[in-house]
């Protein structure tokens, strides 16, 4: 097994991922991680998931629009409470003849040398027996000084 097919192993188990197309060439990746995950975690599987979703459209190159990363305090007193992490990335996807192709990222670069397998199970990252795209349920958000 490669080190890239077990960390994605690693990180199917903390994380879920959501894709929302925003026009033809751009979408959304929406992750949130347990807090096994941290922060580094969901930044890591929002990441492969949007290199995932540019090959599954018939792309390669892409870039990262707008990247925005979020925490929240979750639980209540009997059970504890935990960290959660959330990241979000708009991500545009680039023709090769473009301009911008050149400073473009590769999805195939960005998955490495089993990228056929990581795309071949499509979305690695949801949680387990949620399901493609499904939504797990949320505990209430704490937040301090709320």
């Amino acid at each position: 097994m490669s080190g890239m097919t077990a960390l994605l192993l690693m990180l199917a188990a903390c994380a879920q991922t959501q894709i929302q197309p925003m026009s033809k060439d751009t979408f959304k990746v929406a992750t949130h991680a347990a807090p096994a995950c941290g922060p580094a975690g969901a930044r890591n599987v929002a990441f492969k998931s949007a290199a995932i979703e540019v090959i599954r459209k018939g792309g390669d190159k892409f870039v990262v629009l707008g990247d925005q990363s979020d925490s929240a305090l979750q639980g209540d007193i009997i059970v504890g409470f935990q960290q959660n992490y959330s990241r979000g990335m708009v991500i545009r996807m680039v023709s090769d003849g473009s301009p911008e192709a050149g400073n473009a990222l590769s999805a195939r670069e960005t998955l490495g040398a089993d990228w056929q397998k990581v795309v071949a199970k499509g979305r690695a990252f949801d949680l387990p027996g949620a399901g493609r795209g499904a939504v797990a349920p949320r505990l209430p958000v704490i937040r301090p000084g709320s």
